[in-house]
């Protein structure tokens, strides 16, 4: 059977780390290697600096959380530069990643990422999509 791959955005791995639900979900998948998540530096880079300035957590924490999250996923470098998000061209190495990577999926909070709905061979759902998604692949009640 093969694992879903999917890029997490920014918002997932925070709601995941600091609120739980459907996010902590997908990120407990991801943990236990029942998903593929994939990730890349630049995503990194802005978890770290998320959960520094908007959450307050000390370098420590926020290494600690990182150093969990590299552990658990795989990195990618992206090589193209894409200009897909207008609204919002940070949101652009997301999909990069997921170009990247051959990620069937991204899961995101964001409107801007949400309402493409799909770029290339890539769809973009909410984290409750994925996990009906990941439960149907799975036969799971």
């Amino acid at each position: 059977m093969t694992k879903l791959t999917a890029v997490l955005d920014t918002n997932v791995y925070l709601s995941g780390i600091i609120f739980g639900g459907n996010c902590r979900h997908i990120l407990d998948l991801a943990i236990a290697g029942k998903i593929s998540a994939v990730s890349s530096p630049e995503i990194l880079l802005e978890i770290s600096q998320k959960l520094a300035k908007k959450f307050l957590w000390s370098q420590d924490q926020v290494l600690a959380a990182v150093k969990t999250i590299i552990k658990t996923v795989k990195i990618v470098k992206p090589k193209l530069n894409l200009q897909v998000v207008k609204a919002d061209q940070n949101d652009n190495k997301i999909i990069e990643a997921a170009i990247e990577a051959k990620a069937k999926y991204i899961v995101s909070g964001d409107n801007h990422l949400l309402k493409i709905k799909k770029y290339k061979q890539v769809k973009i759902v909410t984290p409750q999509e994925f996990l009906s998604i990941y439960l149907k692949k799975n036969d799971q009640v």
